[in-house]
Parts: C-alpha cells; structure tokens; sequence
C-alpha cells in the first residue's frame, strides 16, 4: 500500500510532465504536505475518508496565518484560500483513483467550500501617482523597482514574469518583451514608452549586460536573480508608506487590465496581452472597465435628474 507521503512524490512527478511551472508544482507541494503533516505522512492512501477532508477543513477554518514581516498580527486564513486549499486536495484524490491506488473516487463528493466573490477595485489615478511618488528612482533599487512595478501596472506582467525576465526579451526597438508565462509558454507583450525609457535608465546605469553571470534582468543587492521574497518585502514596504493595504502585484495586474478595456482596448487583444487560455478568463475585465466607465451616469441617475427638475429631495 502507498503512503500518502509517497503519492504526494509521484502526483508531483505528474504535474512536471504535464508542462506546469515551478510556482504551480510549488503551491501543490505545500498544501499536499499540510495535508499530510495533518493526517500522518505514513498514513496509507487507501485509508483517507472523505471525513478526513471535512475535519480538514475544519481544521483550516480555526488555523491562523503566520506571517512573515507582521509577526504582531493575527489572523485567519480567508474562505477564499480555504477553497484553494481543498481544490488542490480533491484534484490530488482524483489523480489517485486514476491511478488505481483506491477503489473509489472520493474527489466527487469533496465540495469546494463557498467563498465570497470579492469587487475588485482598481487603483485610481490619485493611488497610481502616490505609487511612484513614494519610490525613489535616482537610487540603483528604487530604479529597479519602478521598472518592475511599471512592467506590472502597464503591461500586465504577473510577478513571476517580471522577476524572471530575460535581458534579452526586451525588444527596445519594436517596444515589446517577450514573456515566459504559466505552463511555459510565450507570448509578446506591448511595452508603453515611459516603462521602456526606465527599463532602458536601468540597464545603462545600474545593470550593464556584460558584468554579470545572470541574463535575469532584475538583481538583488548580491547581485542575484531578484526573488519572490524581495518582491514580498518591496509590497510591504510599499503599504506602509502609500497607506494602500490592498495593495499587491496582482492588483497592478488588475489595474492594467481593467484601465486597458476603459482606454479602449479590445478583450481578445487584452486575452493575448495577460496569457489568458480562455477568452472567458477576461471576460470579468469587461464587466469590472463598464462599471467604471459610465461616463453619462449623471443622465441616468434617478436622484440626479429629479434635483435638475428642482424636485424636493
């Protein structure tokens, strides 16, 4: 009989062959051995029950996050991550039925907790401006953050993509970068100018070609690849002083998207742009751009049009 830790070890193997990237089979290792670590590593597969994965749940429900720079907070884990964190557990169960290592497939009767469907609310042009005003670009770090915050707020990079960026898929020319995106693939993305022209600050001041062992474009202060980490502590940073505490990559992500559509950008070109495999994955963009772009909102307001009738109110 396989145990639990060892199935976790060929389900990984799985999804290496099925082309996923590091950061996917990475999120599919920690929340395996969570799983695990809670119900024994040595645990036989052919034992999990589905009341295994509810008092699991359960389990998560009351768990506190720790963090990693706020050691003075407390707080759950939100119902949104729970759903992730049995989403990955019952797509781990189904591989093992397919792989006959149990006799019945538990993963369709394991429900996917509810979770709330968040608004996502954009940066404004105020936000956007107290952004930059609070990074320092005349120093080697503040250039270089700009340079990825702006490869994330104007061309819809993921964090991933921006800190792995080749100096070489920058095309300065064609104003386009070539980008490595999930399950490795390629795509071009467009470049504005004032990006291109901090990119291009960044490379001829701070980070000649030829000095460095790495193509990364990015480096750390080690003069390494910049980590994932170091974008962690820049975000934190970046709260504290523009008083943004919503405030993540994935919200410059937003923000582009979103601002794309409002300015007049077209869904199937914005799919292109952000990797999307889906038109139907950008489709919540064009709703979000319409809710911020009714412009003749004064001419459809029921109170508005009753006040320009002197209507007593």
């Amino acid at each position: 009989m396989i145990t639990i830790e060892k199935a976790i070890e060929g389900f990984l193997i799985e999804q290496k062959l099925k082309g996923n990237t590091e950061n996917t089979i990475c999120t599919y290792r920690n929340i395996l051995n969570y799983f695990s670590y809670y119900l024994g590593v040595e645990k036989p597969v052919s034992e999990i029950t589905l009341l295994d994965v509810k008092k699991y749940q359960m389990y998560l429900i009351d768990k506190y996050i720790d963090f990693n720079f706020q050691t003075d907070i407390k707080k759950k884990l939100s119902k949104t991550t729970i759903q992730s964190y049995i989403r990955h557990i019952r797509a781990f169960m189904k591989w093992i039925f397919e792989e006959g290592y149990i006799d019945v497939d538990i993963s369709i009767k394991i429900k996917l907790p509810k979770a709330p469907k968040k608004v996502i609310e954009i940066l404004s042009e105020e936000e956007i401006e107290l952004l930059y005003k609070s990074i320092n670009e005349k120093t080697e770090f503040g250039l270089r953050n700009k340079c990825i915050i702006s490869l994330m707020l104007d061309s819809g990079l993921r964090r991933n993509e921006a800190i792995t960026l080749d100096i070489q898929n920058v095309h300065f020319t064609q104003n386009v970068i070539k980008v490595f995106g999930k399950g490795e693939k390629e795509r071009i993305v467009p470049m504005g100018l004032y990006t291109k022209k901090l990119i291009f600050k960044y490379l001829n001041g701070y980070r000649p070609m030829p000095d460095y062992s790495t193509d990364k474009l990015f480096l750390s202060q080690e003069k390494m690849p910049v980590s994932v980490d170091v974008i962690k502590m820049l975000f934190f940073r970046l709260k504290k002083k523009t008083g943004i505490q919503r405030l993540n990559p994935h919200l410059l992500r937003h923000t582009f998207a979103t601002r794309y559509l409002m300015n007049g950008g077209d869904a199937f070109s914005l799919q292109m742009i952000l990797g999307h495999t889906s038109l139907e994955m950008t489709r919540k963009y064009s709703h979000l751009a319409s809710s911020y772009t009714v412009k003749n909102f004064r001419n459809l307001s029921t109170l508005d049009k009753l006040k320009g009738r002197n209507v007593r109110l």
